[in-house]
């Protein structure tokens, strides 16, 4: 990557209220977040913040979850705990890494298949559908 395109994704990051110590902090935990497009940045933090109501912080300690698939895997998942919390059944808010970064048998145990008898259509959002 040359200086410039480094200093550029730099400037999308801290656009989003992150710090010079919070990009080293995620590149040293996920170096891979900083080949992202900037077109990719915005829409996942976007969606993140905005939508999901993270603070951009909470982002720079999980960078992982930037380097994920927003239309696969984001967005289904967030939809699936958005659902919960509609519903009550959920109280607390989760880490980005517990909802995210878990592995898939994981969530769709915890998330999915616990509430399957209450709320069905889990298994069809979390699937796309």
């Amino acid at each position: 990557m040359t200086k410039s395109t480094w200093e550029h994704k730099k400037e999308v990051y801290r656009r989003w209220g992150w710090t010079e110590d919070e990009i080293l902090l995620a590149f040293r935990k996920k170096p891979t977040f900083m080949y992202l497009s900037e077109k990719n940045i915005i829409s996942k933090i976007d969606f993140l913040v905005n939508k999901m109501g993270w603070q951009p912080a909470d982002l720079a300690r999980v960078p992982g979850a930037l380097t994920l698939s927003l239309e696969q895997r984001i967005i289904p998942r967030c939809s699936v705990l958005r659902v919960l919390m509609a519903k009550g059944l959920l109280k607390k808010k989760f880490t980005l890494s517990s909802l995210l970064i878990t592995i898939d048998s994981y969530f769709i145990s915890r998330f999915v298949i616990n509430y399957q008898e209450t709320l069905p259509q889990l298994l069809d959002i979390i699937q796309g559908k």
